[in-house]
């Protein structure tokens, strides 16, 4: 076991990876697993599901080759009893995340002076969740601007989205708001996102990639609160090497920040003693037992099987809920009060968009007095 002079060694790996590919329909989900278990401890682990399930070939148990197996269901159930209570877990539904990177990328840099003043009424939730019910109720019609908001969002370039950026069109209401927002603030969108932009040569090219947005949800949300001093060992990824430093920045920082989502304040930790590791499954046992959890967590939200359904028990109970992203039933409702009023702050935002006005001035009373308007 590690002491607290060397850290505690967290190992991860994800399953569903698709880069910056979020329409992907055969790879809806995407999973990042991690876990606490020791090398030795992992080492064991694995050991012991070889010997029950006479898993003798190969050098390293992978889930996308065990799933192929008839007692799949049995893995599944020892690997659960196994890790329970030392994984924890994020899933997102890519789609619904495409949509929340939309937001942040289109509507942030207009509204970011005063940007606490719509996430305090979850106008960023209600924002996403119309934007995914659209994408997902009406593929076929609204599939060439999903490709543009993906392709944007790689690029940063207005020219590759001109259904988003200049050209008009009948659309639904909500989205036709929507496009009326970015085609007002166009100019705003494009500025702000010049240093995004791949040339810039900062990693931005990563942007949609969903790893080091869970990676960040796990360290700093829920293994960095668990223990005092971590080490991290991640499965080789292109994205988190691009975009690396922003982790080992902690390393040696014995202290905590705060974030705040417009709600409330939420503390971060995260020390490092070291800078962050990379490896394979097939040298590392610790990250093979995270890919077995990445798999069968990924098989919970895609599959109705019976390994599924035991998986799906355990990531209950092991999801990082609050950090994965999937679609909010709640903010579909006409009758929600956040619903009401998201609907009444896009049409603003549209109306101002069209005048050519500020996004910003005096938006807090229009909000004081919608809020009224909605008890």
């Amino acid at each position: 076991m590690s002491t607290p002079l060397e850290g505690r060694l967290i190992s991860f790996d994800e399953a569903g990876f698709t880069g910056p590919r979020l329409l992907d329909e055969e790879q809806p989900y995407f999973v990042y697993a991690s876990h606490d278990l020791t090398v030795e401890e992992s080492a064991s682990l694995i050991a012991e599901l070889r010997a029950r399930h006479r898993l003798l070939q190969g050098t390293e148990l992978k889930a996308k080759k065990l799933k192929k197996r008839g007692d799949w269901t049995r893995i599944v159930a020892d690997l659960c009893a196994l890790t329970r209570g030392r994984a924890k877990v994020v899933v997102h539904n890519k789609k619904a995340a495409l949509a929340g990177k939309f937001v942040e990328y289109f509507f942030e840099p207009v509204l970011a002076e005063n940007s606490v003043l719509f996430y305090r009424a979850d106008f960023h939730r209600y924002l996403m969740t119309a934007i995914y019910v659209l994408l997902r109720e009406s593929p076929a019609e609204y599939a060439e601007l999903a490709e543009e908001m993906q392709r944007f969002m790689r690029t940063f370039d207005p020219a590759v989205a001109p259904n988003i950026f200049s050209r008009g069109g009948s659309q639904a209401i909500e989205m036709d708001r929507i496009l009326r927002f970015c085609r007002g603030y166009a100019k705003t969108i494009a500025h702000k996102s010049t240093s995004l932009r791949p040339e810039a040569g900062n990693g931005a090219n990563w942007t949609l990639d969903l790893t080091s947005t869970a990676l960040f949800s796990l360290l700093f949300f829920f293994w960095g609160h668990r223990y005092p001093r971590l080490r991290l060992l991640c499965d080789d990824s292109k994205p988190l090497a691009a975009g690396v430093d922003l982790f080992n920045a902690w390393v040696g920082q014995d202290q905590s920040t705060s974030l705040t989502d417009g709600k409330m304040s939420h503390e971060i930790r995260g020390n490092l003693v070291v800078p962050v590791e990379f490896g394979s499954s097939e040298t590392h046992p610790t990250i093979q037992v995270a890919d077995l959890l990445a798999g069968m967590s990924l098989d919970a939200t895609v599959s109705e099987s019976d390994a599924a359904r035991t998986a799906a028990n355990w990531l209950r109970e092991h999801q990082l809920h609050s950090h994965s992203v999937d679609f909010l039933p709640d903010l579909v409702r006409t009758g929600d009060r956040r619903v009401r009023i998201g609907r009444e702050i896009l049409k603003e935002l549209a109306r101002r968009a069209d005048a050519a006005s500020d996004p910003l001035d005096g938006m807090e009373d229009f909000f004081r007095r919608t809020e009224l308007r909605f008890p």
